[in-house]
């Protein structure tokens, strides 16, 4: 009886074994394989997404809200010479949140249209004349032509008319909050094609508030396969859509990348000088306590902020690092924030990158921030103030933080005691 069982058992186990190792094979010889063998193909994509935390604007920041977004979008790829060509186009979409116990629904919320050339990543884009866009349909096109990225299958069923292939997406990080995504992708039996996506993130604190969708249903309708003559092909030109942005990879070596280089080095050398209104004006940290940059006694490195802005961070986060550094030279660090207002979620959001809560300082009144935003236009920045005032040195982007501390600050200094020792 024994020998029985354990031999059912056996039985039983080498059976789901080898289940599980056709199904997955499935995925790596059937899916991503009939994907490669595709020169051409152009799909349909709707996602609905569900996210938390609303931005409202500058003074009320994010909101702790559930909201309903939906993106339509047309996607056509080809290879080119072994490598993949992608364009879409992406409409407007619509979302619906509740503020108030009133129900708001906002059409046309991104308010730009383009045509995306093979973009750079899966999630955001940055392409000449500084524009950045989301691309949701990355996340598809991720999965469908480069399915190493989910060779770990967790889990494999099979569910009526479909394969169902469970992974965990790690691929997205912001800002050094890694999002962790569980997947289902649905393979039609039929055709090895991926028909349907749904992701839950798994984490979703405050911290996390608006950083992408908690929940998202993608569906995918396949317009063209294979077709010598594309219908679709035609309507990514500039022709067809006049009134579109097209926008396309931009690379180090490009001349836009290289004038705007220029002109930050530029705006780096030049002189600079702060108005007696801004020096005065009132400043408040997450405790409330406000001065001024005129009241703050020795050197201070303002260094400029916003929330979504996740380049700052990268620089707060240095300056916290070397923060005995920055004490040794006896200088003041005011991160300062010339868009928003506190808020429960900053202060998680900024805890969780681990910045110094109170070096960060805002600007409580509409007209100060109006006449700093004149000002501070580029983001992240660092200004060096002298004891008497005077913005000794500035500079513009993510730079190292050991680098500027042992070269270029301190260069600053030695030359403005030299200067006034003469």
């Amino acid at each position: 009886m024994k020998k029985t069982f354990l031999f059912l058992a056996m039985l039983i186990f080498v059976q789901i074994l080898f289940a599980q190792i056709s199904l997955d094979s499935i995925w790596q010889q059937q899916v991503i394989e009939k994907y490669k063998k595709m020169d051409n193909y152009t799909i349909q994509v709707t996602t609905n997404a569900t996210i938390r935390g609303k931005y409202i604007n500058p003074l009320v920041g994010n909101i702790d809200t559930i909201y309903q977004k939906k993106d339509l979008f047309l996607l056509h790829i080809e290879r080119q010479n072994g490598k993949m060509i992608f364009s879409g186009i992406e409409n407007n979409g619509d979302i619906s949140y509740t503020q108030n116990d009133t129900n708001i629904t906002a059409g046309n919320y991104r308010g730009i249209e383009y045509i995306a050339i093979n973009p750079l990543s899966n999630n955001v884009g940055t392409y000449f004349n500084d524009v950045s866009f989301d691309f949701p349909a990355q996340f598809v096109r991720s999965i469908i032509d480069r399915g190493q990225n989910f060779k770990k299958i967790d889990g494999i069923y099979d569910c009526g008319d479909y394969f169902v292939f469970e992974c965990v997406d790690t691929l997205i990080s912001i800002n050094d909050i890694q999002m962790y995504e569980n997947v289902k992708m649905f393979v039609n039996k039929n055709n090895y094609l991926l028909e349907k996506i749904t992701t839950k993130r798994q984490n979703n604190t405050v911290a996390e508030l608006g950083l992408g969708a908690i929940e998202r249903e993608i569906t995918i309708n396949y317009l063209e396969i294979n077709q010598k003559q594309s219908l679709y092909r035609a309507l990514f030109n500039t022709k067809e859509f006049a009134d579109y942005q097209v926008i396309k990879n931009e690379f180090p070596w490009s001349s836009a990348l290289i004038k705007r280089e220029k002109q930050n080095k530029k705006w780096e050398n030049s002189s600079m000088t702060l108005s007696k209104s801004i020096m005065q004006s009132e400043l408040v940290d997450l405790e409330g306590n406000t001065t001024s940059l005129d009241k703050i006694d020795g050197w201070i490195l303002v260094d400029t902020w916003y929330q979504n802005c996740y380049p700052c961070f990268e620089m707060m986060k240095q300056n916290t690092q070397n923060h005995s550094e920055f004490e040794k030279m006896n200088i003041k660090i005011v991160a300062l924030n010339t868009f928003d207002q506190p808020n429960n979620y900053l202060v998680e959001f900024c805890t969780k990158q681990g910045v110094t809560l109170d070096e960060l300082y805002f600007l409580p009144f509409d007209a100060d921030l109006q006449e700093f935003k004149k000002v501070f236009k580029i983001f992240p920045s660092l200004f060096l103030i002298s004891p008497d005032k005077k913005v000794v040195w500035k500079s513009v982007g993510i730079k190292a933080i050991d680098e500027i501390i042992l070269s270029k600050i301190d260069k600053a200094i030695n030359n403005y005691n030299k200067n006034k020792n003469q």
